[in-house]
């Protein structure tokens, strides 16, 4: 039950993102949002516990219980088989050369949305096991359905609003505009994903929400190569090809929505005077939002099982680890040449998680227990032992209204624009035939 209620909140929330930031008219190049600072790694805490490998039982008592840490599978192929196999219906029902919509003489292919819906399951669903798939089959097709029928609305006027950009252009100006697009159109999207993909790196949830509502797909891109530790293009287009998709099919998107929020520039209002009593009601009335859950920063040390013969062998390597940081090795870079687990290349960081991310209880309990700058005694699960090392508490608390006036501010004229948007949308569409499969309407 509790993933059926997670899944329900989670895609209607992508999906009010989705739509709301497709809307919105933004510059080529969006502006890159102040980064957020992130502690420095405390130094190893003075105390006299060591890891004995040469016996193999220290004096940091293995946790009890089998508790299971969020790991990312290592196998991300497996893993999107494993997503996808657990429900084919859309792929069933629609190849991808299905025409899903025609908007003047473009087409929207099943091909162009299918993809991004895998991406956004797989995204939710990674670290589920295949049984627990089979259970939500019916959900998850359902799920998928609304989906996939909220992405070809949002194709659907964002081809609106490109031809009407292409239409506001004449011959001469389009004929030079289609020679230089695909240039603009490499370096911005790079841009876009140079800026993001380090801020997504160290986001919380509040920042994740703040880099959707920007800019939905290249957030998501940013994301998946977080969750794939890649860094480059290339490695962002292999990904993308076992979802179905492909670098160049991302770039289309990315022309298409940012062109044609160029249209909406010319011919919608999109500055409005927000007044300080507008943003204060809408902090009154929207509080909730601003409320900030008790948190922690951890880094951790990892040795899996399937690495290792024995499992005597892992914990001897768990013991060398952690004495390798009591004897004053760095903490990071001891994660990131030894430690075995999916964020090893980052130094084992964890930012900002909250009661409820992780899905073992018993790595939870240890990682608001312990106090800052100490380690955790090793813990065991099913799948290898851990050490963590918390350094940043966040207590629970609200965030004061000075401190999101800017983001307020923002977030009312995007519902303006967001407004106005839907108007010009609905008129240009009454000189442009449109026919949306789904909806099965006809010209």
């Amino acid at each position: 039950m509790k993933h059926q209620v997670i899944l329900s909140i989670v895609v209607v929330a992508i999906l009010f993102a989705s739509n709301f930031d497709t809307l919105l008219a933004q510059p080529l190049a969006p502006v890159d949002p102040t980064v957020k600072g992130v502690p420095e790694s405390a130094q190893p805490a003075n105390n006299s516990q060591n890891f004995d490998q040469s016996v193999l039982r220290p004096r940091f008592v293995p946790a009890s219980g089998a508790p299971q840490v969020a790991i990312l599978p290592n196998n991300t192929t497996a893993a999107t088989r494993q997503v996808t196999s657990a429900n084919d219906t859309i792929n069933d029902v629609y190849e991808p050369t299905t025409v899903l919509a025609t908007v003047g003489p473009e087409y929207i292919l099943a091909g162009d949305l299918i993809p991004q819906v895998e991406i956004v399951m797989w995204l939710m669903f990674k670290d589920s096991p295949p049984e627990e798939l089979a259970k939500l089959k019916k959900q998850i097709d359902a799920q998928k359905e609304m989906l996939l029928k909220n992405l070809l609305s949002q194709a659907i006027d964002s081809k609106l609003l490109y031809l009407a950009f292409k239409r506001s252009m004449k011959p001469e100006e389009l004929e030079q505009f289609e020679e230089r697009a695909t240039e603009i159109v490499d370096n911005a999207f790079l841009t876009s994903i140079d800026e993001t993909l380090l801020l997504v790196k160290s986001a919380d949830k509040q920042e994740m929400k703040r880099l959707r509502a920007k800019d939905i797909q290249i957030a998501q891109l940013c994301t998946l190569m977080v969750e794939h530790d890649v860094e480059s293009l290339r490695e962002l287009d292999a990904i993308l090809r076992k979802f179905g998709s492909s670098l160049e099919q991302a770039k289309n998107t990315f022309a298409e929505t940012n062109f044609g929020r160029q249209a909406i520039s010319l011919d919608v209002k999109l500055q409005y005077e927000i007044t300080h009593q507008d943003m204060l009601d809408y902090y009154l009335e929207n509080s909730e939002d601003y409320q900030i859950n008790e948190a922690v920063s951890f880094q951790q040390l990892t040795v899996q099982f399937k690495n290792h013969e024995t499992k005597q062998q892992a914990y001897q390597k768990i013991c060398t680890l952690g004495n390798s940081v009591l004897q004053g090795a760095p903490f990071e870079k001891v994660a990131i040449s030894q430690s075995e687990g999916p964020k090893a290349k980052q130094g084992g960081r964890y930012e900002n998680i909250e009661k409820g991310d992780l899905v073992s209880e018993k790595v939870e309990t240890v990682a608001f227990d312990i106090p800052v700058n100490r380690m955790s005694p090793i813990i065991e699960d099913d799948k290898g032992f851990y050490i963590i090392r918390i350094y940043n508490y966040r207590q629970a608390g609200k965030e004061k209204f000075t401190e999101v006036q800017g983001d307020i501010e923002q977030m009312i004229t995007n519902q303006r624009r967001n407004d106005a948007i839907q108007k010009y949308i609905k008129q240009v569409g009454n000189h442009v035939p449109v026919w949306n499969r789904l909806e099965e309407k006809k010209p």
